[in-house]
């Protein structure tokens, strides 16, 4: 299981009027541990009125590239973001988890690619790292970015865009789209959906043999954005996808996952680290993740939304139910893992193997 390690923070800087970026130095007897893949994100931890709050937070570094970096939009009444923006400071310490994430470049790619990726809003982040990490390390492959926004001052890393085209201006194409700024060509007007995805791919990608495309932003977007792609003729596992927050949905808080005396427990076994632990807890109660804690069984967790994976598990024994999935591949979830903090169990005995890759 990967433990939280204080990390200093060496610089903050304003991106936009609502954002920041934060960089952590990372110690040389950590940076193995913190090595990460582009688009990998960072569960960072505070506490505030005496409570954990735990959010994520894409690395916007290039592959290979220390200090470490984060950028963080400025949500109103956030815990962390406002914590961020107005307290946090140069020389603090933070506890940091190494990066997790299953949106990512492949550890294994071949140059000579060509990539497209569709960024929206704060969806930029892990998309920055993605594409300074191709630009910079694999030379015949190329890159065409669509980034939407409302307005050029909410932009985030724009600077370090513009920079990266005049280093590569032959193997990155950047275009913006601004939803609330008027634009001279109407291209580059409105939100990224569906059919403005289908106009942009046919003005600057046709006859262009693209080989993957990367996608992040809100959840009103995947969906749109990846069913344009793939009726533009990828192919769908070639279609990556990540949303940056969970769909707001209405619905009951989850029960607790108290014990009534007449109520038959359910006995729930996990392996970590090579090393098995066991609590019971209600069919019909909270998720792995809570239930475990009340038993002062602590289960890797970060979003708590069926987002960041941070939770995922192996289901080797038993049946469970998963209420919500925005974290793991189809074929992930066919070879039996889930999201435990978004599962329940649907049998006597259930055994979770977090050691399982």
């Amino acid at each position: 299981m990967k433990q939280f390690h204080s990390l200093r923070v060496i610089a903050k800087t304003s991106e936009t009027r609502d954002s920041v970026r934060i960089a952590f130095d990372v110690p040389e007897n950590l940076r193995d541990e913190f090595s990460f893949m582009p688009g990998q994100h960072l569960p960072i931890q505070i506490e505030r009125d005496g409570k954990p709050v735990r959010r994520t937070y894409s690395i916007c570094s290039p592959i290979g590239c220390w200090p470490l970096e984060i950028g963080v939009r400025i949500q109103p009444g956030g815990q962390f973001s406002e914590f961020a923006a107005n307290e946090l400071k140069v020389g603090d310490s933070l506890d940091v988890m190494p990066p997790t994430g299953r949106f990512h470049l492949d550890a294994h790619r071949q140059d000579g690619k060509t990539h497209i990726a569709f960024a929206a809003g704060s969806g930029i982040t892990p998309i920055m790292s993605m594409v300074a990490s191709i630009l910079t390390s694999e030379p015949n492959s190329r890159v065409a970015l669509f980034y939407g926004n409302r307005e050029q001052n909410t932009t985030m890393f724009i600077e370090d865009l513009f920079a990266l085209k005049n280093r590569f201006p032959e193997r990155l194409q950047l275009h913006f789209v601004f939803s609330q700024e008027d634009q001279e060509f109407e291209i580059s007007g409105g939100r990224i959906d569906g059919n403005k995805v289908a106009e942009l791919y046919e003005r600057f990608c046709s006859g262009m043999n693209v080989d993957e495309a990367w996608v992040c932003g809100p959840d009103s977007m995947i969906g749109d954005v990846t069913d344009a792609l793939v009726g533009l003729g990828m192919q769908a596992d070639a279609v990556h996808a990540e949303r940056f927050g969970a769909p707001r949905k209405g619905g009951k808080k989850p029960a607790e996952s108290v014990l009534s005396e007449s109520e038959d427990a359910v006995k729930v076994t996990v392996i970590m680290d090579g090393h098995e632990k066991s609590f019971k807890m209600p069919r019909n109660g909270s998720n792995f993740v809570d239930a475990a804690a009340e038993q002062g069984i602590e289960l890797p967790f970060s979003c708590k939304g069926g987002v960041c994976a941070t939770c995922r598990t192996h289901v080797r024994r038993g049946d469970v139910n998963m209420a919500v999935n925005y974290g793991l591949e189809p074929w992930e979830v066919d070879k039996g893992f889930v999201l435990a903090c978004q599962s329940t169990p649907n049998s006597d005995e259930v055994l979770l193997d977090y050691d399982k890759s």
